[in-house]
């Protein structure tokens, strides 16, 4: 019976240290598939924010983009300047208007009855050129087009006047 119990233990001792090796080696396996896959985890959560981004960078764009279709941005062009406009004269303005929209333009004046405004410009085949009269103030409001814009604010009395003026470009 002596013998039987020492090869039992001699096969269970190898049977063990198989095992663990095998265990090593699994164990090598994991923590070497841990590895790789979280370094391609990490790859793909930096490829999610950067397209993330992205999508918050487009999703800007597309609010500009309809606020502009809309008609809904402004520039002020110029802001209650106090103009003086000599007897048959008109003072004149130049701005770039980027997107196609609408100019108003809003005139008072305690010296003239007769002001009118005026926009001048070439777009796309169009010359546009129009006048409306505002007497002694009020507003005018003329479509625009992408282009070089000309405004002007004239006085075609026989004394000179005084105005404020105040230019928004809507588009």
């Amino acid at each position: 019976m002596s013998v039987q119990t020492s090869e039992k233990k001699v096969v269970g001792r190898t049977v063990a240290i198989g095992l663990g090796i095998v265990c090593i080696v699994l164990l090598v396996g994991l923590v070497g598939a841990i590895l790789v896959y979280s370094s391609i985890i990490d790859d793909k959560n930096n490829k999610i924010s950067d397209l993330n981004q992205q999508i918050t960078s487009l999703s800007l764009q597309v609010a500009d983009l309809a606020s502009i279709a809309n008609l809904s941005k402004s520039i002020v062009w110029l802001n209650f300047e106090n103009v003086s406009i000599q007897a048959g004269y008109e003072n004149v303005w130049t701005f770039i208007s980027t997107y196609a929209g609408y100019v108003s333009v809003q005139v008072f004046s305690l010296t003239a009855d007769d002001i009118y405004v005026r926009v001048n410009y070439h777009s796309h085949g169009v010359h546009y050129d129009n006048q409306i009269n505002v007497g002694m103030g009020g507003t005018a409001v003329f479509p625009v087009l992408p282009a070089t814009t000309q405004i002007s604010v004239g006085n075609p009395s026989m004394t000179a006047a005084t105005a404020t003026v105040t230019i928004i470009y809507y588009y």
